[in-house]
This record gives C-alpha cells, sequence and structure tokens, in this order.
C-alpha cells in the first residue's frame, strides 16, 4: 500500500533521500519530465493538452523529527527539534538514530527524583536525553552529532483507521503519486507539475523554490496533513477539523488567504462529485502554500488537507474514507482545473 510505504519511511527535513527515491520509483513511468533542485524538491512533469494551461501540485516529504546534538560523557545522547512539538508526548518514546538506526528511547529525569513542581509541568527538550543503554561516550561508536533521529511507529490498519507517523505530510505525498498515476496511459487535460517539496516542516523552505519558472499555471494546489482535535473529553472549542467528513480545505491561515474564486471552485467540484468535504475551522499555522502563492507575479493557492490526530506526535491515526476521498478531490481538481477562471 503506496500510504503505509511510504508512512514508514524516515525522512526529516534535509534528510528526504529515502522519500525522494521511493517518489522517484512510483512515478517515473508516467513522468514526461523529472528533476531534483539543490535545495531537494522532486517536480514531476506530466504534459497536457497544448494551450490548456497548468496546475502545480504540491505535498512536503520531511516528517517532525530530531537532530543529535552532542555525546556526553556519561552515554545519553542530547538533541534538537527539527520540526513543532509538544515536549509532554516525547519521553517514552522508542526512536532510531543515525544511517545505521540505533534503537534508543527518549528519557527525562525519572517521576521519583523528581519535585513535586517538576511533576506538576511538561519537561523541555533541553531536559530531555536519548538513552541507548552506553554507559561512556566511548561505547557510542556508531553515532555523531547532527544524525537524524526518527519514531519507529509503524503503520497499522484498525477500526477503519490508518495508525502510524508521518501523515502531515505522506498523506499528501501518496496523492499526489497517486492523481499522477491516473495518466500512465493519456495524458491530462492540463499539464502537471507535481512539487515533492524539502524542508516544510522548519520554515516552508522548499516551497519557496517550487514555482519559479513555471508559465500560465492556473492554480497551486497544496495537498496537506492537518489537525483534527475532535476527541477531547470535554471539548470548550471548535476543533480544527473532525474525523470522518472529509478534507479539509483551508479558506485563511496564518500564512494565507485563499483567493475566494478559487475556494468556490474547490467548493464546486467536490459539490459536482459527491465529494464530503469540510471547511478548516482554525486559522492558525501555515503550509506550503504560504511561499508558492508569493511567487514572480503569483499564483492563486489552496490546502486541502487530511484530518490527522495527534499530528506532529509519535503516533498519528487518520479515518480510512477521509483518506479516499482526499485522494478524490486531488483527482477531480485535475479533471476539472481548465474550467477554473480566476
Amino acid at each position: 500500500m503506496l500510504l503505509e510505504d511510504y508512512c514508514n519511511i524516515y525522512a526529516g527535513a534535509g534528510d528526504e533521500h529515502l522519500m525522494r527515491d521511493a517518489v522517484r520509483r512510483d512515478v517515473e513511468h508516467c513522468a514526461d519530465e523529472m528533476s531534483v533542485n539543490p535545495l531537494g524538491n522532486l517536480t514531476v512533469t506530466r504534459k497536457g493538452k497544448t494551450g490548456a494551461g497548468a496546475v502545480l501540485l504540491s505535498a512536503h516529504m520531511d516528517e517532525v523529527a530530531f537532530i543529535l546534538r552532542s555525546i556526553e560523557k556519561n552515554g545519553l545522547l542530547k538533541f534538537s527539534t527539527a520540526g513543532g512539538f509538544v515536549p509532554k508526548v516525547l519521553p517514552g518514546n522508542a526512536v532510531a538514530i543515525g544511517k545505521k538506526r540505533v534503537p534508543g528511547v527518549i528519557a527525562c529525569k525519572s517521576y521519583h527524583l523528581m519535585t513535586s513542581e517538576e511533576k506538576k509541568k511538561a519537561p523541555l527538550v533541553k531536559e530531555l536525553f536519548i538513552d541507548i543503554g552506553a554507559s561512556t561516550k566511548d561505547e557510542v561508536k556508531e553515532l555523531k552529532p547532527g544524525d537524524y533521529v526518527y519514531f519507529t511507529s509503524a503503520f497499522f490498519i484498525q477500526n477503519g483507521k490508518y495508525f502510524g507517523k508521518a501523515f502531515d505530510d505522506r498523506a499528501g505525498c501518496a496523492a499526489l503519486t497517486e492523481t499522477l498515476n491516473e495518466y500512465r496511459s493519456s495524458p491530462p487535460a492540463v499539464t502537471i507539475h507535481a512539487v515533492y517539496t524539502a524542508q516544510e516542516e522548519v520554515g516552508l523552505r522548499g516551497a519557496a523554490t517550487a514555482a519559479f519558472g513555471y508559465r500560465n499555471v492556473l492554480f497551486n494546489l497544496n495537498l496537506e496533513g492537518t489537525t483534527c482535535a475532535d476527541r477531547e473529553l470535554e471539548q470548550t472549542y471548535s476543533p480544527s477539523t473532525e474525523m470522518g467528513r472529509g478534507p479539509a480545505v483551508t479558506f485563511m491561515d496564518k500564512t494565507t488567504i485563499t483567493q475566494r474564486a478559487l475556494l468556490d471552485f474547490v467548493i464546486s467540484v467536490a459539490e459536482q462529485y459527491s465529494i464530503p468535504f469540510q471547511l478548516k475551522q482554525t486559522v492558525s499555522g501555515g503550509t506550503d502554500a504560504g511561499m508558492i502563492h508569493l511567487t514572480e507575479g503569483g499564483i492563486p493557492s489552496v490546502t486541502i488537507s487530511l484530518p490527522v490526530r495527534y499530528i506532529h506526535g509519535p503516533w498519528n491515526i487518520v479515518s480510512e474514507d477521509d483518506f479516499t476521498h482526499y485522494c478524490e478531490l486531488a483527482k477531480a481538481m485535475i479533471r476539472e482545473a481548465a474550467r477554473f477562471r480566476p
């Protein structure tokens, strides 16, 4: 299964090569052009009918991860984050470190040694460490500062839900690949430029280079994972999205306001194909669309997201039905793209 394959790959910001290799393998049979830029973005072009315009599809390859910062005299490992985390969810999680995937555990001061005040607050990342069972620095032979650290959560299916890590944004990458695969044997009505971006989780960096040089782009369709906070026992606010209601369409966030004509177009396509969807209820955060829409003369951009429970944590959960509808909406947007008018 494509989504399972992508979620089980280790690929943090600046270390996307394994994801890039997997995508290249999965789309090379339907690519007219393929290139990798110096920052690490993979761009795949499938040419459409002459004069019909183009659509820029985007999704980011990197997942939230850690980078080894130092090896202490006592053999413990200190680390920094490459992406946004809530530190209190980190202790006790298994991780894989470096190219040889050395196993370890994220740990912090033992409960029995904490003061009453320490027990009441979440630890800071700088107070956490990784234990690989080494007692001295000399025993840590296979690791060095700069090595990447990843959660080891392995994909599985239960109760109509997908469990695993990195649905943000391996779900978007899988949807991009599935959309390209629709045009293996025949060209699309519009040209597709599919950009699998690097380093989104550390500041939308790959997206800043993703759209330069393209002409006659009708719009950018950015495929993402987003927060799904629908399971709190006592809900005191409107959740960003709710699982089971379909993909979420963003009308506004911290980096983008979706052009009204494009928002209406997405909604009309979803309704035309009877695809369930929801409008994202919060306006926090940002996506690659925030950089792409500013490129050169400007590109109308919209983000469609898969609702992800416990996003940016060691385990995520998404709905099988939501993912199906997410992919269907991406494909329908390409089929109908030529009739979009800003």
